[in-house]
């Protein structure tokens, strides 16, 4: 064949492999997304709060995301060895993680973390659940009152387990000693659940830790009081601080879920459409409280400037119980 007929067929064969190839799905092409399972990852232990909540949600996940959405939890240090680990994941939205409010924030700030607030491209807040303090059913302290009456006779005997260090629940044990002027033991765990179990075993005399929580637990335990501004609904024979004279002891853990910074516009937009969805079934809304979840629902643009004011806050809260410079 002579050349100047193999030329314009070479021609032909180049167009036709283009054309073909443009049809063909590149590596970071999202308009399947999601086709595949999401994995979720929970920094905190099975039976926690935070972990009995989101697999509530993840029962929803296949109707809304099309896609199964898989709990992996990695418990330790308060969050820290989940969200440390999230740092290093793939930003493709395949991987997404359960945010805790304080914790992401304040963790990093008195601390080394792999994580920063900045890692975290927030899709939805589904929860808040406020700080309690309660004490097992059989314990000799039955008010805040016998607790702050002891802490002051006799400094550091009163331990109190908590979800880790500088969580929502620390925070909480931290203001009350700032503000009753007294000094208690601190006893951070790997996460909620095992908080509690401390209490319930008997290892502990008090824990901070959530409503949620303390509202399963029933008659297993005695709480004394509630870090909210007024009674909550839930639980309305629970004192707050405020009204037993420590209105500076204000906290609770409110929680979401968020995709890896990094993470293409177009799978956020369609994840934030997916939970929004899901956090609107009325199904879902009356498992939530039926496990004993307050919920507070926010879109990815409320969430952005709530941990904006957030950051700020926590910062000057810490400064201002010594915690800080």
């Amino acid at each position: 064949m002579k050349m100047r007929h193999v030329f314009p067929l070479f021609i032909c064969f180049c167009l036709v492999l283009v054309a073909s190839c443009s049809h063909e799905p590149s590596a970071t092409d999202t308009t399947n997304f999601p086709d595949k399972s999401i994995q979720l990852i929970v920094a905190f232990s099975p039976g926690a709060a935070t972990d009995t909540q989101a697999r509530i949600i993840s029962k929803y996940a296949s109707e809304y995301l099309g896609q199964e959405l898989v709990i992996v939890n990695k418990p330790g240090g308060g969050g820290q060895v989940g969200w440390n680990s999230f740092s290093s994941v793939e930003p493709d939205g395949y991987t997404l993680v359960a945010y805790n409010l304080p914790h992401i924030i304040t963790q990093p700030l008195v601390g080394q973390t792999s994580f920063e607030i900045d890692t975290f491209e927030p899709l939805v807040n589904w929860g808040g659940d406020p700080t309690v303090f309660a004490v097992h059913k059989d314990s000799d302290i039955d008010s805040l009152d016998d607790l702050i009456s002891i802490a002051q006779e006799n400094p550091g005997s009163i331990t109190v387990g908590n979800a880790g260090l500088f969580v929502g629940q620390h925070l909480a044990t931290l203001l009350l000693e700032d503000s009753a002027d007294i000094q208690l033991e601190h006893v951070p765990s790997q996460g909620a659940a095992d908080a509690i179990a401390s209490l319930l075993g008997g290892h502990t005399d008090v824990v901070s830790g959530n409503l949620s929580d303390i509202y399963r637990l029933g008659d297993e335990v005695k709480p004394l009081a509630i870090a909210t501004q007024e009674r909550h609904s839930f639980a309305p024979n629970i004192p707050t601080f405020a009204e037993l004279g420590y209105p500076e002891v204000m906290m609770s853990t409110d929680r979401g879920i968020a995709a890896r910074q990094g993470t293409p516009d177009d799978v956020i937009e369609k994840l934030e459409l997916a939970f929004m969805e899901i956090l609107e079934d009325k199904d879902f809304l009356a498992e939530m409280e039926q496990a004993g979840a307050d919920m507070l629902i926010m879109e990815r643009e409320a969430v952005l400037e709530d941990m904006e004011v957030r950051t700020k806050t926590y910062k000057q809260l810490l400064q201002s119980i010594g915690v800080l410079d």
